[in-house]
This record gives structure tokens, C-alpha cells and sequence, in this order.
């Protein structure tokens, strides 16, 4: 059956991988953002809102005192209204409400806490009050509202005695014979002037006053729960994209198959060598390198075979797996010879136990075959060991040289002649043996290999047109290692193919003992 991503899937796979990769980040931070909750539900302080209700009636532009801030009506009654709302808030209004309320808030604190906005397409203005109690919110709405309009007839009343005033001078200017029309009019603006300074407001009146609020406004327990719920869940995938970005290790076997498509011809369990002695690889990688052998082989050519193994960048378990593969071929029956050209750090001499004397062999003193140390427990492997502490560039020099020289007698000694190298995305080190070489191995290890040194290596190896031959993956997990019935009991040390057909022939014969068969060569298993 065949598998169709859609773009949503391939939109959503940065996500899933930086989940699957990161779900700590993202446990942690959810949680973190869940207890800061919490801890805002424990210290947040009750809030109480109650609302009293201003009445706006604007007059006819006829029937408004003449120079007095009267609202009067308009073809816009929202904008009317909006201009209410704003005649409502003074210093005053907020001084009056804040003595009646007996000075539990100052005047300050009385236009911080309450709001002035009209009420929908309607002719009313609410005043909102907020307060920690619901009984001082219903008092402080009830207190402001009437202040307000108390601050506005005082004000009012300062501008009638003023129009009044004006309006006696008029009269008095009028004389004993005065204009009828212009009388009646004086006096009828004399009797609106007298009508607001006994207290009638032209246009606000108190609607309904402001009951006592019955529960909170603030925002519930569960949803300040959902959201930070919410808020974390989106801060910690944020977080684990962060770091998924940030990360150059390439993140899995197909993320690393897309960089560079190169066959997978091992897959080979991470090892960890403890104690002292060799190292000595597992049931399971001796069986990754023996079907990585088969692979090999069917490639054909004639002679003994050279493989070359690298990495492109430190850390991938390339010396490991050099090791490995020279082990495994030895138990096959075959003679290998494993060369150190790692100068820059030589590690295979520590695994092993087994140290040469490659600077005599880089001065001409001394022949391949005499300066191979054999490797304890491992029949059919020697060693070429790079030295410890050495000038790399010199060593790199003299190598360089002699190179042709010492692969050809390395040939001449072994079936297999397996060369452990610096990391290609480093260093530029083993581009001077690729000529010299059957077989390239990539070493490269998900999780640890770096992105961009890998890139160099394809890039590298590209512009040479060298294609290697595949790719060692190290970090097999642990239901895919061989075991049990089927493969090699990890308890049992490893033998040598002689020894196993040899067992093999005593069995078939009975007490009669086998003549030793013929060591199986390189040749005759290709």
C-alpha cells in the first residue's frame, strides 16, 4: 500500500519532530505556565462591578438657555451621547462621591475605579464602578452617578446667576415702554433659568440606581486554567522549535538519507567499551559487519580488498565501527590488517591494546610486515597504530609519500585492509587515500552527526565524483539487534569460521578428529 503526505502533513512534520525530540520542553513548560496560574488564582484580588444608569434627554435648540452647556438635539444621538458621557467625568464629581462614600477611596481612586460610557444605541449613560467588595461597587456607582449630576447643577448654578444678572440688565436697558416681543422672550428664558437653579437638569436624570452585585467579574477558575494550559502547550512547542532550529545534529535515519542518499549497508548498535583489555564487539555488530562483509564482496573485483571507513563529523563512531569490521572479517577466517591513519587523534591503538611503531615505519627503518602488531584474543587482525602525541602535519607529509607504498604491502599481507580515517567534514585528510582504496564506508550516527559537516563531506566527495559505497548507521535500537535463537547469543564469545567448521566436522564424525579444513580467504568467498 502506498502512502500519499498531503501538504498538511508535510506542513505539520517540523512539529511532530520537534515533539517527538523535545517533549520535555514542552512538559516543563506547560507545567510551569499551569503553576503560574495557579498561583495568580491564590493572590488575585475579588473583583465586583455594579452599574447605575443616567438618563440623557437632549432639548429642543429653541427651548436651551442661551449660553448655558446644554445638550440640545442633533441629527447624530450618538454623538450626543458620547458628549454626555464626557460632561459626567470631573476632579468635582469624584471629590463629592468620594466624601459621600465617608473617605474609603479618595478622589483619585474614585475615577480610577469607575467608567463613564454610554449605553448602546440607547439614550442612556452607565457609570460602572469596580471595587474588591460588591457592596462598596454598588455604593461607589450610586455615589458617583448622583455626584455627578450634583457637580453639574453647581456648575449650572454659577451660570444661571450670571444669565440672570445679564437678563435684569436687559430689562432694565428695555425702559417702562418695552418691546413686547422682546420682553416675552426675556422672561421666558428667565423662567428656564429659575427652573434649573431650583435643581432641574435639563438633560440627565438618574434612571436606576445600582444594585449589589452577586458574584464576581473576574474571570473564572478553569479558564484562567485553560489558557495557561493553552499558553503553555503553545510556549513549549515554540520552545521545542527553538531548539529543534538551533540544533545542527541531524535529527533521524530519514532527515539523514535525504542529505545524502547513499545505501544503508549496516546498522550497527551503539557499544560502550568498559575495563581494561581490547575492546571487544558484541554478538550483535560482529553480525551488522559479517552481512556488511557479504555486501561487500558481491561487488566483486579480484585480490585482497581495501576499505576505507570515515565520518563526517567527530563523535559518529567511525574508529568503532573500523574496529568492528576488522574483527568481524578476522572471525570469518580471513587476514586483515587494520591501518590508524586517524594522525590527528588515533584512537584505535587504545581500543585495542595494541600500539606500533608507525614513525619508524614513516622513516623508511622498517618494513609494513615487521611494524603490524598482532591484536590480543583476535586471531587473523594486526594493527597499525597512529602514535599518541605527534605533529600530524609532518606525519601527514611522510605519509603522503609513502602511501602507494605501504597500501601495496598492506595487500600483500592481508585478505582485508580496513583504514580508519579522520571525519571528511573536518578535515581534508582522507581525500589523498580514496585512489588507493576498493571500498568508502560512511560512518554516521542519527542524533549525533553534525548537519552541516555532513553536507561539506557530500559536497566534498561530490566535486571528486567519488561515490561511496554506502553507509554504516550506528544506533540500531535494541529490538532490532541480533540474538536468541536467531543470530549469535551475546553470552557466547565469538569463533573464528575455522573453528566452527571444524566443531562441525568432529560432530559429523564422532570421536574421530577432523582434519583441519582450508581457511576460507577473501577470494574464495567472493
Amino acid at each position: 500500500m502506498t502512502h500519499h503526505l498531503s501538504e498538511g502533513d508535510h506542513a505539520l512534520s517540523p512539529y511532530r519532530r520537534a515533539l517527538r525530540r523535545h517533549p520535555w520542553i514542552v512538559v516543563l513548560v506547560t507545567l510551569t505556565a499551569l503553576g503560574a496560574g495557579i498561583a495568580w488564582l491564590q493572590v488575585r484580588p475579588a473583583e465586583y462591578e455594579a452599574t447605575a444608569q443616567v438618563l440623557v434627554t437632549p432639548v429642543a435648540a429653541e427651548l436651551a438657555p442661551n449660553g448655558l452647556p446644554v445638550l440640545t438635539e442633533s441629527v447624530d444621538p450618538t454623538r450626543t451621547l458620547e458628549t454626555a458621557a464626557t460632561m459626567l467625568v470631573s476632579p468635582r464629581a469624584a471629590a463629592l462621591a468620594a466624601e459621600r462614600l465617608d473617605g474609603a477611596l479618595t478622589p483619585a481612586e474614585v475615577l480610577r475605579r469607575v467608567d463613564v460610557e454610554p449605553q448602546g444605541d440607547s439614550d442612556i449613560v452607565a457609570v460602572t464602578a469596580t471595587a474588591d467588595r460588591a457592596a462598596l461597587a454598588a455604593r461607589l456607582a450610586n455615589a458617583y452617578a448622583r455626584s455627578a449630576l450634583d457637580a453639574r447643577r453647581e456648575a449650572l448654578a454659577q451660570q444661571v446667576r450670571a444669565q440672570e444678572e445679564a437678563i435684569a440688565e436687559q430689562r432694565a436697558a428695555l425702559g417702562k415702554d418695552p418691546d413686547p416681543a422682546l420682553a416675552a422672550d426675556l422672561a421666558r428664558q428667565a423662567g428656564r433659568l429659575r427652573a434649573i437653579e431650583r435643581g432641574q437638569d435639563p438633560n440627565f436624570s438618574i434612571l436606576q440606581a445600582a444594585d449589589v452585585p452577586g458574584a464576581t467579574t473576574a474571570t473564572p477558575a478553569w479558564m484562567v486554567i485553560a489558557l495557561a494550559l493553552i499558553a503553555g502547550l503553545a510556549l513549549g512547542t515554540g520552545a521545542a522549535l527553538a531548539l529543534e532550529h538551533l540544533d545542527r545534529r541531524v535529527r533521524d535515519e530519514g532527515e539523514l538519507t535525504g542529505l545524502w542518499p547513499l545505501p544503508v549497508l549496516a546498522r550497527v548498535p551503539v557499544e560502550r567499551h568498559r575495563g581494561a583489555g581490547p575492546a571487544t564487539p558484541s554478538a550483535s555488530m560482529l553480525e551488522a559487519f559479517r552481512a556488511l562483509q557479504i555486501q561487500l564482496e558481491a561487488r566483486g573485483g579480484r585480490g585482497p580488498r581495501v576499505v576505507l571507513v570515515t565520518s563526517a563529523s567527530e563523535g559518529d563512531g567511525k574508529t568503532t565501527c573500523a574496529i568492528a569490521l576488522s574483527q568481524a572479517l578476522a572471525s570469518s577466517g580471513h587476514k586483515v590488517v587494520l591501518l590508524d591513519f586517524d594522525l590527528r587523534k588515533g584512537d584505535v591503538g587504545d581500543h585495542l591494546d595494541a600500539y606500533a611503531d608507525l614513525l619508524s615505519l614513516l622513516r623508511g627503518e622498517a618494513p609494513l610486515s615487521s611494524v603490524l602488531v598482532r591484536v590480543p584474543r583476535t586471531r587473523g587482525l594486526r594493527v597499525l597504530s597512529a602514535p599518541p602525541a605527534a605533529d600530524a602535519d609532518v606525519l601527514l607529509h611522510s605519509l603522503t609519500r609513502r602511501l602507494p607504498e605501504l597500501i601495496a604491502q598492506a595487500r600483500a599481507e592481508a585478505d582485508y585492509v580496513v583504514i580508519d580515517t579522520p571525519p571528511l567534514g573536518r578535515v581534508a585528510d582522507a581525500l589523498r587515500l580514496m585512489a588507493h582504496v576498493d571500498d568508502l564506508l560512511v560512518v554516521a550516527r542519527p542524533g549525533r552527526t553534525n548537519r552541516h559537516e555532513l553536507a561539506i563531506a557530500h559536497e566534498t566527495l561530490d566535486h571528486l565524483a567519488i561515490v561511496p559505497s554506502g553507509m554504516i548507521l550506528v544506533g540500531t535500537p535494541r529490538h532490532l539487534r541480533a540474538g536468541g535463537y536467531y543470530g549469535y547469543d551475546p553470552s557466547r564469545p565469538p569463533r573464528s569460521l575455522m573453528t566452527e567448521l571444524t566443531a562441525v566436522e568432529t560432530r559429523r564424525n564422532g570421536d574421530r578428529p577432523a582434519a583441519p579444513p582450508e581457511r576460507v580467504t577473501g577470494k574464495a568467498a567472493s
